[in-house]
């Protein structure tokens, strides 16, 4: 490389470095005019490209670097992810396997090897190389947390994962994720007065994905604000909004204050139905508002849920549109006949990262649901044709309403569950929904991943809500025992 080549490579990297990525492949490009074999260039031009999404161009880059000095580690590790993210999952394995085969003690192949593992399910080998990774680099942040949620999650190792979080904790006190998992740990464990006291890092972690609808208000501090105007505003999805919605009545009892709740669009006509008479004004989150001071609903439990007996007859505070009940009510009765109840059915969790986890194939609910005193009214929103086809190919007779779309209408999906004998589903926010309306509901749980932190992991109590009770797998990815208790769900 001549002396030329060398400093643009050079001031290429730095700018990369800097965040400066135009400047960057610029440089990048002008060495691959001096010298289009130029193996450094070609590779980091490739990352460049996968960083800013063009994930088939980087793979084309970072393989001729790979034909120039096929034994660079780095190369065949940043092609791997590449490749996982065109969603060639077995190809990018066998790169980083590749790549840890020239160099073992390459960090970050350990590291995005044992995410890889841990996506497909393979458990053991993600734990290995998570240990790997913390081996060679025991400051490496994201690997310890990743480990302590794997031993969490998808084992049910909760003191193993805790041990991790604390050497984690002493390692980046600081470090935002890390110490809002540790939160959520400690939350599913009980452990409320800590727990809720580490979720608030999540406002601290810049990979949280909420916005804050506070208006720039002061934080309410949990004590009595007798006529002042209390701002309190979801967060996250429709389902967490109603799951933490169940504690504004005791916010409402224990301020003092008139209350503005702010819910996204979906929830508003449901939300001011229910709280209608209360001193309760309920508006879309953003709208512009005069209140003395806000919060979240997320950060209602530290005032409010303290202890287990403060989660005690809680849960029914939703009201559906009693017209629109009624004539749900008595169009599915007239299908179903008079010797059937009317239960609802989902199986299908839409969440991106664990949706598969929650999930329960059509097939395998089938022998479950084929009763003839039941008539299943589906839940699902979407396409849902071809599973329709399936389930009453093998006898279950399952009805579904075009009339009600369970994503966009949630106050007609509200009437929908009311107007239902019970409901049989996975975690969605129709449980959550179900819940709040105080309708008799099954919720079947995965063990494992697939859990989120407010469900207990044992017992059938909810916590959340004294209508929802739990099946739940006794061992990960297997639901012979959950549908067998399907089956003698509503017997009675």
């Amino acid at each position: 490389m001549s002396d030329t080549t060398a400093t643009l490579l050079r001031q290429a990297v730095a700018c990369h470095r800097a965040g400066d990525l135009a400047a960057a492949r610029a440089g990048y490009e002008a060495v691959l005019v001096q010298d289009p074999r130029q193996a450094d260039a070609l590779h980091l031009l490739g990352v460049l490209q996968d960083q800013a999404g063009d994930h088939a161009g980087a793979v084309a880059l970072i393989e001729r670097a790979i034909a120039v000095q096929p034994a660079e580690a780095a190369f065949h590790g940043n092609l791997a992810t590449a490749l996982l993210a065109l969603g060639r999952s077995d190809d990018a394995a066998e790169r980083y396997m590749h790549a840890l085969s020239l160099d073992p003690d390459y960090v970050e192949g350990h590291y995005n090897l044992a995410n890889l593992l841990r996506r497909e399910g393979a458990t053991a080998s993600a734990w290995r190389h998570y240990e790997e990774t913390l081996r060679l680099q025991p400051d490496h942040v994201q690997a310890r947390n990743n480990l302590a949620m794997l031993l969490w999650e998808d084992l049910g190792e909760t003191a193993a994962a805790a041990q991790q979080f604390e050497l984690l904790r002493k390692t980046a006190p600081d470090w935002a994720a890390g110490r809002m998992n540790e939160g959520l740990l400690r939350l599913a464990g009980g452990d409320y007065a800590h727990g809720w006291r580490d979720y608030e890092w999540r406002w601290r972690n810049p990979d949280y994905r909420e916005r804050d609808w506070g208006l720039g208000l002061p934080r309410w501090d949990g004590r009595p604000r007798p006529g002042a105007s209390l701002l309190l505003w979801g967060e996250q999805g429709a389902g967490d909004q109603i799951l933490y919605g169940t504690m504004l009545e005791d916010a409402q009892r224990v301020s003092g204050a008139r209350l503005i709740v702010a819910v996204e669009p979906r929830l508003v006509d449901l939300f001011a139905r229910s709280f209608a008479g209360r001193e309760v004004s309920v508006v879309a989150r953003g709208t512009k508002v005069a209140a003395a001071a806000q919060c979240p609903f997320g950060s209602l439990g530290h005032f409010l849920r303290r202890s287990e007996a403060d989660f005690a007859g809680k849960g029914r505070y939703l009201v559906a549109d009693a017209r629109r009940v009624q004539i749900l009510k008595t169009e599915y009765h007239r299908i179903a006949g008079p010797d059937r109840r009317v239960i609802g059915l989902a199986w299908r969790s839409g969440n991106v990262s664990i949706g598969a986890q929650k999930s329960i194939a059509p097939a395998l609910l089938a022998p479950a649901l084929a009763r003839p005193d039941i008539l299943w009214l589906c839940l699902q929103y979407g396409d849902v044709a071809d599973d329709l086809a399936l389930l009453r190919e093998q006898g279950v007779a399952i009805h579904h309403d075009p009339a009600i779309d369970g994503f966009a209408d949630l106050d007609g999906l509200a009437a929908q569950l009311a107007a239902l004998d019970g409901v049989v589903s996975v975690s969605t926010t129709a449980v959550h929904l179900a819940g709040g309306l105080g309708v008799p509901t099954r919720l079947l749980l995965p063990r494992g991943r697939g859990r989120l932190w407010y469900w207990p992991g044992e017992g059938a109590d909810s916590r959340w809500y004294d209508s929802v009770s739990i099946l739940r797998q006794e061992r990960p990815d297997d639901w012979s025992g959950v549908l067998a208790a399907v089956n003698q769900a509503f017997s009675s």
